[in-house]
């Protein structure tokens, strides 16, 4: 099957057009996206909390360790080795659970805002875009890359023979 660039240009900007989320879609995503966001923060906030009490613990564990074994003697060097090199390990382990538990500070709102303005016109944006351009948003919209059978666009994994004139 033969078709001409501009032709398929067309039929791909309409496809995009026919794809635009609508504003009401894309305030439903927004809302949603936002509030697993929100939980996501407040369950990372309550985790590191529950991390800086264990890591306090540990600090006043080894207080106290130092406590007995340079002040009042009532313990050896072996037991103070024991025990200090249990809390050192217990202290690495917060360090690494608490750096995994931190968000990364993300401008989720921003994002999203962006999103609402771009998605709505992406046809508009296409039209408008570059050839450089239009790689990189084809990237986007269809990571797999389309493909058209001459009639409709098609799913990837599905068959096509087409060539541009």
């Amino acid at each position: 099957m033969n078709i001409s660039k501009a032709k398929l240009e067309e039929l791909f900007v309409e496809e995009l057009a026919r794809l635009e989320p609508t504003a009401g879609f894309m305030r439903l995503v927004k809302d949603r996206v936002i509030h697993a966001w929100r939980e996501l923060k407040t369950d990372a906030v309550q985790r590191i909390a529950e991390i800086e009490r264990r890591q306090k613990a540990i600090r006043e564990k080894l207080d106290r360790l130092d406590q007995a074994f340079l002040f009042e003697r009532t313990i050896d060097i072996d037991t103070y080795d024991r025990h200090a090199t249990s809390c050192a390990r217990s202290s690495r382990s917060c360090r690494w659970t608490r750096h995994s538990s931190e968000l990364e500070e993300m401008d989720v709102e921003g994002i999203l805002a962006f999103a609402e303005r771009v998605l709505p016109s992406a046809s508009n944006l296409w039209v408008q875009s570059s050839f450089a351009q239009k790689q990189r948003l084809q990237q986007v919209f269809s990571p797999e890359g389309v493909r058209f059978d001459g009639k409709s666009w098609l799913e990837p994994g599905q068959p096509c023979r087409f060539s541009t004139v």
